[in-house]
């Protein structure tokens, strides 16, 4: 029987690492899609005709397919997705929306166009001594890098309004901006076939049917984490040998990344928290406690030998 990966990205959680992986196993055999508009979901028969009339592919990725996978008598689907931190999850969120910042701090899309255009030459400049430490001051100036397109939406807007406190503050106090710091991955994994998930807003924020979530977590047998990513995806390699395919680590690992740093899971987690009010970090908590559990239950699984 076909084989086949699908691949449920989830947004800041290293899927843009995990398509890598794919395409450079792959190659052609591995369909990326999504569109046309980013508020679109891909159903489980949608699903499955995408697959039906791919019949090379191996590898499917989206961040529109929606979980639990599809059934099917003529291939074995094997869900693969990423959970994440929820904090570190939160964090990323709002580097990525905020975008780059000069030294100062000042995100760049919050700056005027003369400021913007300064900023730009300096950046040309500063890449253009880097490549040649020989050349001296007469050097002609380069061109300033191009603009950049920025973010336009609404989180992004924020983000570039106030420092990452003040951020989530706005998200946690907004109907429309709350999905981004509560339970969101929960959200991802409470849908029942075909349907959507269940959910209310509390006075902490939005809660999803956790049950559900935590027997389709159990089901996902390519389940990894952000936070351990090499050696998760290793261990699909061993998952996926006895279906005949062949999964290796490339070079390059990591892309799309907002944070590099080499301290543990736990002290990055307790040093974004402290970065917030004691009010603000207890609701911030609170309104993540579903996703905490979910985390917590995917490295259970996963450090007693999670297999399918």
């Amino acid at each position: 029987m076909r084989t086949v990966i699908l691949h449920y990205h989830i947004y800041k959680n290293a899927g843009t690492s995990f398509d890598h992986v794919l395409t450079h196993n792959f190659g052609g055999r591995h369909e990326l899609f999504d569109g046309p508009f980013s508020f679109f979901t891909i159903d489980q028969d949608q699903l499955d005709r995408i697959i039906m009339r791919r019949p090379q592919a191996v590898a499917f990725s989206s961040h529109q397919i929606v979980l639990p996978a599809p059934s099917s008598l003529d291939y074995r689907a094997l869900a693969a997705i990423f959970v994440r931190n929820p904090f570190l999850r939160i964090a990323s969120i709002y580097r990525f929306k905020r975008g780059p910042e000069r030294p100062d701090g000042t995100p760049l899309g919050a700056l005027s166009p003369e400021d913007l255009q300064a900023e730009l030459a300096r950046r040309a400049l500063e890449a253009q001594r880097a490549a040649n430490p020989e050349a001296g001051p007469d050097l002609p100036p380069p061109d300033p890098l191009p603009v950049p397109e920025f973010d336009t939406s609404s989180t992004a807007q924020a983000a570039r309004k106030h420092d990452m406190a003040g951020w989530i503050d706005h998200c946690l106090n907004s109907r429309t901006e709350v999905v981004h710091v509560s339970n969101a991955q929960t959200r991802f994994f409470a849908s029942p076939y075909r349907t959507r998930p269940l959910h209310k807003r509390s006075a902490e924020g939005l809660v999803y049917d956790i049950a559900t979530a935590l027997r389709t977590l159990t089901g996902v047998e390519l389940l990894g984490r952000t936070e351990h990513f090499e050696a998760d995806v290793a261990r699909f390699g061993d998952i996926l040998a006895p279906y005949g395919l062949t999964l290796n680590l490339p070079e390059d690992t990591r892309h799309n990344v907002t944070h590099a740093g080499t301290d543990s899971t736990a002290e990055r987690v307790e040093a974004m928290l402290s970065s917030l009010s004691p009010d603000l970090r207890d609701r911030l908590i609170r309104a993540n406690r579903q996703d905490s559990a979910l985390y917590d239950r995917a490295c259970a699984l996963i450090d007693r030998d999670h297999r399918i």
